[in-house]
């Protein structure tokens, strides 16, 4: 080609360049629009605000069937589907199992992955997730793949912290950051899955305040809600919100219900929030199993015959992986929003307005709870909180971490009605 397209309305690179990451969605169109790819990417910014769309869209722009190279991506061959499900052999995720990244998963995964022929894919996208966070060996081994790139392969490196990684990697990689959303890009963004609000009003309106305020307290729920509405229509988006508002409001009043109820409802408080990460993970599960039928429906296959060589096993790996993270990530949220609470209770017992406040739509309660705990108390149950956190992330029991958090919560709240 030789001129640059320009940034399409509609498809995948316009549901790539949502929130701050049009920018991105612009460098990376225009590089293999017009031929000059480079062969690693660095994003660097927050998990959620772009890089899974980012990758399908160039995936599904290298490998469209389309014939004409302006038309491309299409949006609707079987390369641009499969690419869009995640299940195309050209694009390939690597998440950390673990703490960190290994060497081994280096030389054995993503080496094959890099090396294997796939002739049904003109270039092959390999998004590392989290990469940041491999450790020295694994950076090492990575740095020999970027080295000698095959011609085929372009890298997809996603980093918060871009300083971790060895300045021999960062001059290999052509960097884009990613920033954060605010409070804007998730209004808009919602309206729009809401269809503009229509047929909504003032519910609907509420529905994202709501949601806006949770985005604050929580890095992990952008990513959650982008993934959970992908695909539903306006009235499957208001259930879902519906159902996250249920849980964020369960989750503030924490504080109101230990001062109501004492100490006592420490086990089954921690219990019923472990089970609601529990019942989270088994309906990811089911939707997967039900995404895996019909996988196999479209592409004529049955049970482990058909596939080619390790997709299936491949996809069930993800699945498996997606379902364990989203039992994490439920509770990592129920300590987002307590944690954002604590956070807010501090500042208004030092005189904050509504401005300066996350749950700025929870003022009253605030002010209620402001005055059931000591500062030292707040400020003791937010390293409680963090701790607590911290215990989870080193796959602590859930159940008795959260007994524990919440007992010197229930503590506090006890001796300060007492005296």
């Amino acid at each position: 080609m030789s001129g640059v397209a320009e940034l399409p309305s509609v498809g995948v690179w316009a549901e790539a360049a949502v929130g701050g990451a049009r920018a991105a969605a612009t460098a990376l169109h225009d590089a293999i629009a017009s031929d000059r790819l480079s062969h690693a990417w660095l994003l660097v910014g927050p998990d959620g605000v772009g890089q899974h769309e980012l990758a399908v869209a160039l995936a599904s722009h290298a490998n469209c069937r389309e014939a004409s190279v302006d038309a491309r991506p299409c949006g609707h061959c079987d390369a641009c589907l499969r690419s869009a499900r995640d299940v195309h052999p050209a694009l390939m995720t690597f998440e950390p199992d673990g703490a960190a990244h290994r060497v081994e998963d280096v030389r054995g995964a993503w080496t094959d992955a890099a090396m294997r022929t796939t002739p049904e894919a003109r270039r092959k996208v390999l998004r590392i997730v989290a990469a940041d966070r491999m450790n020295v060996a694994a950076q090492n081994a990575f740095l020999k793949l970027l080295e000698e790139p095959p011609a085929s392969v372009v890298w997809i490196l996603e980093a918060e912290d871009p300083g971790r990684l060895l300045e021999t990697i960062l001059s290999r990689c052509r960097r884009v950051d990613l920033p954060p959303w605010g409070s804007d890009d998730v209004r808009a963004w919602l309206g729009a899955q809401l269809g503009g609000g229509a047929g909504g009003g003032a519910e609907d309106v509420a529905r994202i305040e709501s949601a806006v305020c949770a985005a604050r307290s929580s890095g992990d729920w952008l990513r959650g809600m982008r993934r959970d509405l992908a695909g539903v229509g306006p009235r499957e988006a208001r259930e879902v919100l519906d159902t996250v508002a249920r849980l964020r409001d369960e989750h503030l009043g924490l504080v109101d219900l230990l001062a109501r109820e004492g100490p006592g409802a420490v086990v089954p408080t921690a219990k019923r929030l472990v089970g609601v990460a529990k019942e989270r993970r088994e309906a990811l599960a089911d939707r997967h199993a039900a995404e895996m039928a019909a996988l196999e429906e479209a592409y004529g296959v049955e049970g482990p015959r058909g596939w080619p060589p390790g997709v299936k096993a491949r996809i069930e790996k993800r699945f498996e992986r997606i379902a364990r993270a989203e039992e994490q990530r439920t509770l990592r949220l129920t300590l987002d929003d307590l944690g954002g609470h604590l956070r807010d209770l501090v500042a208004v017992t030092a005189g904050a307005d509504g401005d300066a406040l996350i749950n700025a739509d929870r003022v009253e309660a605030l002010q209620r709870d402001a005055l059931r705990l000591h500062p030292v108390d707040l400020l003791a149950a937010l390293d409680a909180v963090r701790e607590c956190r911290a215990s989870l992330d080193r796959n602590g029991a859930p159940e008795l971490q959260l007994e524990r958090l919440l007992l010197s919560i229930a503590t506090s709240l006890y001796v300060r009605s007492a005296a």
